[in-house]
């Protein structure tokens, strides 16, 4: 993990990618469903090593960095991907970020060359050695709602310095404000009574 900046916390990100038909990547290329994926890329070329789900041997793929890449879209906004797994072609990776403007950035920057790419988990972490002290699972969650919530977090509006208000993100899902409104609600309810039902678990 990276060094911790400012004052010691640090943003978790876990992002659902689903790729392009012609995304030319080993990672997603060898094997639709994979239970550990580790890459070194260096320069502009990169290496895989892949564990398909259902085999017990290791696939090593050789690839070219370019610009719509993974790791150097990663790369651009100073985060380090880590892929955890590859199912069904969709593949979810994590990485850590110092704030929220990084996290808008980075799904912005894959969203221009990627099909989907969707906000799973944020977690908070102190420290370089720290666990995850409070961590919200987003797959819970309607899929309105969690588009919803996840433009709310990528845009700012649970920002202290927000400048983005209800009617710009209504605006853009093409809803009314009310109906925004109750759908963040009903999802921040449904996230903090998950937390608290696993703390007490």
């Amino acid at each position: 993990m990276a060094e911790v900046a400012g004052d010691g916390r640090r943003l978790r990100v876990d992002l659902d990618i689903d790729p392009n038909d012609d995304w030319d990547c080993p990672i997603v290329s060898e094997t639709l469903d994979a239970s550990d994926v580790a890459v070194n890329a260096v320069g502009h070329e990169c290496t895989v090593d892949v564990q398909p789900t259902d085999d017990d041997g290791l696939v090593r793929a050789r690839g070219e960095v370019s610009d719509d890449c993974l790791c150097r879209i990663f790369q651009r906004f100073g985060c380090v991907p880590h892929v955890q797994r590859v199912e069904d072609g969709t593949v979810l990776v994590t990485t850590y970020v110092d704030d929220r403007n990084t996290v808008r950035d980075v799904v912005g920057a894959l969203r221009e060359v990627l099909d989907h790419v969707r906000l799973v988990r944020l977690a908070v972490v102190e420290g370089p050695e720290a666990t995850e002290q409070v961590t919200f699972d987003l797959s819970a969650l309607t899929p309105k709602q969690r588009e919803g919530l996840e433009l709310a977090v990528v845009r700012g509006y649970f920002d202290d310095d927000r400048d983005v208000g209800l009617g710009e993100l209504s605006a853009e899902l093409d809803i009314s404000k009310s109906a925004l409104s109750q759908r963040l609600r009903t999802a921040q309810a449904k996230l903090v009574t998950d937390v608290f039902d696993e703390v007490e678990g």
